[in-house]
């Protein structure tokens, strides 16, 4: 099961090489990477992305999440993730990145929900790859999957796995 469209949305000034910082939201989907148990994950991610230099960056952002699990609680999550972008490959017309990341977020499952714990706070961990596309002065077109591992980070819950995906435009 896995929701969309994706969108995501930034503004600030892309031909800063270092130092620069963008401002924006994105539209995330996502669905459980194995069958147990079945979710589907939606979030919007206010962000700020930090140009740290060159092919460096960084990206802070909000986590209003909402999980829609098969035979348990839905719950929501609100919270806070930091990534680190690398951009190896960069030609004029965009690039390709990885990136890497953390967050802690607090959730309202109140302990009905077995793979992240009761306490009510949890830890999510992520990885993935991507593209900006310039496609327009400043305007750039970002595609991206992501991969989050989200559990109790107090406790020894098993948590869960969830692939993401997001589309969007930056300018």
């Amino acid at each position: 099961m896995m929701i969309g469209p994706f969108a995501s949305h930034s503004h600030g000034n892309e031909e800063d090489e270092d130092g620069g910082v963008k401002y924006g939201f994105a539209i995330l989907g996502g669905f459980s990477a194995s069958n147990e148990p079945e979710l589907s994950h939606f979030a919007i991610l206010p962000r700020v992305d930090i140009s740290l230099y060159r092919c460096f960056g960084m990206e802070l952002e909000g986590n209003f999440a909402c999980f829609d699990i098969e035979e348990e609680k839905d719950f929501f999550l609100l919270g806070f993730n930091v990534n680190i972008l690398v951009k190896p490959f960069q030609w004029g017309w965009g690039s390709l990145f990885i990136l890497g990341g953390a967050g802690l977020g607090y959730d309202n499952s109140g302990g009905e929900v077995k793979e992240i714990g009761n306490s009510g706070v949890v830890g999510i961990l992520q990885t993935g790859t991507g593209f900006d596309f310039n496609i327009w002065k400043g305007w750039i077109l970002r595609g991206e999957y992501r991969y989050q591992h989200i559990s109790d980070p107090f406790k020894g819950d098993v948590g869960f796995n969830t692939h993401n995906f997001i589309f969007g435009v930056f300018f």
